[in-house]
């Protein structure tokens, strides 16, 4: 496990456990989405994973990440498969998301949860 602090929005390395069907899994870039206070005090973690296969159905939950963000090739943010990982599974940070890029996966997860509406940006009572 690092022993940095580990920050919102901060691109790593995480070993996914094994699992059936689509979910992703194995050692995988992954956005860490837990809050200040669970990344520094909880032993597990909230992340969403990444793909590099963009030509996976264009869902709104489906996220652009620029290789800028210290990934090795343009890829997704997959916000319909956050997951909750234990915090020795991280690896080693390799980037960070922009103040944008992070704005959309909070859309793209507030879409998945259905707290707004993929067709608008009404969030719902």
């Amino acid at each position: 496990m690092l022993q940095q602090q580990l920050l919102r929005g901060a691109i790593y390395i995480v070993n996914l456990p094994s699992s059936n069907g689509s979910i992703q899994q194995n050692i995988r870039p992954c956005v860490l989405i837990s809050n200040r206070m669970a990344n520094l005090h909880s032993s597990v973690l909230h992340i969403c994973p990444v793909s590099s296969k963009t030509s996976k159905s264009k869902l709104p939950t489906h996220i652009s990440l620029s290789k800028e963000c210290g990934l090795l090739r343009d890829s997704i943010a997959l916000c319909e498969q956050t997951m909750l990982i234990n915090k020795d599974t991280i690896m080693q940070q390799v980037g960070f998301c922009d103040e944008e890029t992070l704005k959309n996966i909070d859309r793209g997860i507030a879409i998945q949860f259905g707290l707004v509406d993929a067709r608008s940006s009404i969030a719902y009572a």
